[in-house]
Parts: C-alpha cells; structure tokens; sequence
C-alpha cells in the first residue's frame, strides 16, 4: 500500500484548515451590513396630504404626546399662514401645538435647540431654492442632519421633499427658461440642480410628478447624473424611507429612473440613453433606495 510521507499530509491538512477559514471569513453578511440613520423620511409628493397620510407618516415616526413636532415653513413664501395650516393639520391629530420654524426663527438658538430635539421636522412646499438660500451658512442644515441621524422623522411636501436630497431640483432650466412646471425640451446643460439638506445622497428627488408630467425633468436628471437614482413622487403620495427601503404611501404612483447603460450626445444639445430601468410603484410597494 502507497503512504504519503507525515510531511505531506501535515501539509495537505493545514491547507484543508486554511481554505475552511477563509470561506467562514467571506461567509459573514452581517460584517458588510450598512449603518443606516436611526431616523426616517417621509417625503409627500405635494398636493392633498390628507390625515390618513400625515397620520401614517406620526405613526411611522413613533410619536407620542409630548413629543416635539417642529414645522419649517422657510419655503413656502406664505409667512404665518403657512405655519397656521400645518399647525391646525397637525393638532388635529395630536392634540398639541408645533414649534414653529421661520425666518424670523433662523438666527435663534432655542430654535435651533427645538430641531434638533424633534420628533418630527415637518418642511412646508413652496420654494426649495429660496429655503436653501436662507440658510446658508447657518447651522440648520447640520441640525437637521443630526436629528435625522439621531431617530427623528424628517418630512416634507412638493418644496419639503425635493430640499430632502443633497443634489437638489431647483425647478429651474438653465436653457429653458420660461418656468412651465416642467422642461418642455430634453436638452444636454438644462437641467439646474443645487445643494439640498443631505439626507439622501444619492437619490434625486422629484414631486408632483405623475400630475404636472415631469418625465423629462426627471429623464435629464438621470442622464446628466447616471450614478443617481432618481424618484418621482405624485401627489397625494408618499415614500417612507428607512433602512435601505422606500415604502409608497398614499393615493398614486412613485416613479424611479436610474442605471441608463449608455449615453450619447450627437450634439451639443441632444442627449440620447439606452437602457434606462424605469419601474412605477403604487401604494404598498417596497422598492430598494440608496441611503
């Protein structure tokens, strides 16, 4: 009978361990698992909210009496009304009163104190540029940001949803530029993004979207920043993001356009792609988001 000297099969042996430990090594999911924010979005496509939406989006967050509501209407360029209405939707379903977060509240440390402690920051539709605007150079933004990452619920509608992405839709075209709520033309240079609040960074985000047709506004953004994935939400709809997921709440559609496989510019204006993923989800569904 053939042996294989000691040496050998001492060698064979360590090898067998080595392949064993390497493979447990690589097996181990949990080792590559994201740290997500402890906080959630809740970004309302613009339009009719609704209580059974806005209640959803209280449930989602786990508020509870005595909990900070805090309402930034910096953009909606309707001063006290702004903060009268969402108040009067909010205390209708809690029983309490919110913070109210306006111009006049920007440069007040307690103010500042009420974001970071809320539960819920709820930032009113109107202008996302103009709100940007404001606070630039202010600690608002990290404010938020820090909330968020401390387990608040960050939320918004139509201006309050598109300021939630760090590359933001101003709304604006640089070449077309008779403001028509959409982009009449798909045109390479048009599309106007800017910096928003950072909670999504890699996720453009659109409103009103089904309702006033922004597919080409949506279309140009994911052809000039492939790498991003790009969401459309309607109105009287919303998304709920935490841990990596979008759930879609409400009464329409969310439509997303990322990952085009290539992209062509014939000329200096035209812009083509092929293969753009486009899926349309309705209430209910789950879709993955980048976070």
């Amino acid at each position: 009978m053939f042996t294989k000297p000691i040496h050998t099969i001492f060698a064979i042996g360590i090898a067998c361990c080595l392949i064993s430990a390497c493979s447990s090594s690589t097996s181990a999911p949990e080792a590559e698992k994201k740290d997500y924010p402890k906080g959630k979005l809740f970004i309302i496509g613009g339009g009719d909210r609704g209580d059974s939406l806005m209640q959803a989006m209280l449930d989602a967050a786990g508020w509870k009496p005595g909990d900070l509501i805090t309402t930034i209407t910096l953009p909606s360029g309707w001063g006290d009304s702004a903060y009268i209405w969402l108040n009067n939707d909010f205390k209708k379903l809690t029983g309490q009163n919110c913070v109210k977060f306006d111009s006049a509240a920007i440069h007040v440390p307690e103010k500042l104190d009420s974001l970071r402690r809320s539960k819920v920051i709820f930032i009113s539709g109107g202008d996302q540029n103009k709100m940007m605007k404001m606070i630039a150079g202010t600690d608002i933004k990290k404010a938020i940001q820090a909330a968020y990452q401390d387990g608040a619920m960050i939320s918004g509608t139509s201006a309050g949803a598109s300021i939630q992405s760090e590359r933001m839709l101003t709304g604006d075209g640089r070449i077309d530029t008779v403001y028509s709520g959409t982009y009449s033309i798909l045109w390479r240079g048009n599309l106007d993004l800017t910096e928003g609040l950072g909670l999504l960074d890699s996720v453009i985000i659109d409103q009103h979207f089904v309702a006033r047709s922004r597919y080409n506004r949506l279309l140009s953004a994911v052809i000039e920043n492939p790498d991003f994935q790009c969401v459309g939400i309607d109105e009287g709809t919303a998304i709920l993001v935490a841990d990596g997921k979008a759930t879609v709440y409400g009464v329409s559609q969310v439509i997303t356009f990322s990952r085009p496989d290539s992209i062509t510019h014939p000329t200096d204006t035209l812009f083509g792609a092929r293969g753009i993923e486009l899926n349309i989800y309705t209430p209910g569904e789950v879709f993955d988001i980048r976070q």
